[in-house]
């Protein structure tokens, strides 16, 4: 066997093992510290010889930055979730219209918000004076 053999051999033991982390890492969640510690274990095992491209180094770079305002992104996203769901709360003493009932028997009914409560996902539900609707299922809202 050649020294490059064993060489190539004992590199690929390497990344084996470290892609085996970063799998790991993948299966629980892959994040931006997943990423980097994957881009470092490519740099520090790259071939000398043959080291990377700029455009893959570039590539890579990118992809980052894009998981990186992806994870920003959402949680924009749910601290405005967030607040809109405590906003139902400033229905109560309002008329809000729904749609009662499906098919034939659906109707279009106002009615007042008496409270406000949130079940077990998290979803606001008014308890009106028609009974309970989800604020999902409100068409309208008005002043008494």
């Amino acid at each position: 066997m050649a020294v490059t053999d064993i060489t190539n051999v004992t590199s690929s033991a390497a990344t084996t093992s470290q892609a085996n982390a970063v799998t790991q890492a993948t299966n629980d969640q892959l994040g931006k510290d997943a990423f980097l510690k994957l881009l470092i274990a490519e740099l520090s095992n790259q071939d000398p010889l043959n080291p990377m491209e700029d455009r893959e180094f570039i590539s890579q770079m990118a992809t980052f930055s894009s998981l990186e305002q992806m994870q920003n992104m959402n949680k924009t996203l749910e601290s405005m979730a967030e607040a809109n769901k405590f906003s139902a709360v400033s229905y109560i003493g309002k008329a809000v219209a729904f749609t009662k009932g499906t098919g034939d028997d659906a109707k279009q009914v106002a009615a007042i918000v008496n409270a406000v409560w949130f079940d077990q996902s998290g979803e606001a539900i008014l308890d009106t004076t028609e009974g309970e609707v989800s604020l999902s299922e409100v068409e309208g809202v008005s002043e008494v």
